[in-house]
């Protein structure tokens, strides 16, 4: 893994959380943790004055500062690196993991208000399409399992299918799991059987042998997960697979929920 975790902060509750799983995600890589909270500028009065700018620019970063003395306060002995920042969170996040080759990209699921959000778009959304390194969205009440004392081992779920981006989620899941001495899980979904075929207008649908489909796609999707496995298997963390049907998002969220899961990777 590289040497730094970047976390976004601000004021938010989700913020918090990420920042806790974040602390915990560095200590365990050994890396350095970078805090970042980015000012979104608004036009000044009169527009384009300079001293205006300079006036609201600095009210925000005495502000922000204010915060990670608080933050400093509460984690103790953790040593973090702040970072002020100026424009839109998104872009200006990505670009300082680019700065620091950061590891992991960390930030809470809703960093915004909800109509804010509704509006604007999220910025975890914004995030993980912008940045060229993996991105931890957290939610409020999300939890690091993996990073707790326990004589078991934890695990990692991974989502695949057979698109390029799902082997590079792969790769990342199984550098995670041996970083962090975990278990890997490689899941794939797939569509659940249906009882009947859909006639379509004007004629009769022709007769589908769904065990023979059923089949066909079960072989395909233990090829697939088969294939992945030896991919990023060797030298890292154990690997094991598992096949569901259903949609991936609910296949997922059941599998790590009964493996105890600490991360899900997509």
């Amino acid at each position: 893994m590289s040497s730094s975790v970047v976390c976004g902060v601000d004021w938010s509750e989700d913020s918090s959380a990420a920042l806790n799983v974040a602390v915990e995600l560095s200590r365990r890589l050994r890396a350095q943790l970078v805090l970042a909270h980015v000012v979104e500028e608004r036009p000044t009065f009169p527009y384009g004055s300079e001293t205006a700018l300079n006036r609201s620019r600095h009210h925000a970063h005495n502000e922000a500062m204010l915060m990670f003395e608080r933050v400093e306060r509460r984690l103790g002995a953790v040593a973090l690196q702040p970072r002020v920042l100026f424009g839109a969170p998104a872009d200006e996040l990505a670009d300082l993991a680019e700065e620091e080759d950061a590891a992991l990209l960390v930030v809470g699921s809703r960093g915004r208000r909800a109509l804010k959000a509704a509006l604007f778009g999220s910025v975890s959304s914004a995030l993980s399409r912008a940045a060229d390194r993996p991105v931890v969205v957290v939610r409020l009440d999300a939890h690091l399992p993996v990073l707790e004392a326990s004589a078991e081992r934890s695990s990692i779920v991974c989502g695949v299918d057979d698109s390029p981006h799902a082997r590079g989620a792969a790769t990342v899941a199984a550098a995670l799991a041996a970083a962090l001495d975990a278990e890997l899980a490689l899941v794939h979904a797939y569509p659940a059987a249906r009882s009947a075929a859909t006639i379509p207008a004007g004629g009769v649908a022709p007769p589908i042998d769904h065990d023979a489909l059923q089949a066909e796609q079960l072989q395909r999707g233990e090829a697939l997960l088969q294939g992945v496995a030896a991919e990023v298997a060797a030298g890292r963390a154990p690997v094991r697979t598992r096949l569901e049907a259903g949609a991936p998002g609910a296949v997922l969220e059941r599998c790590a929920r009964t493996a105890g899961a600490a991360l899900i990777v997509v």
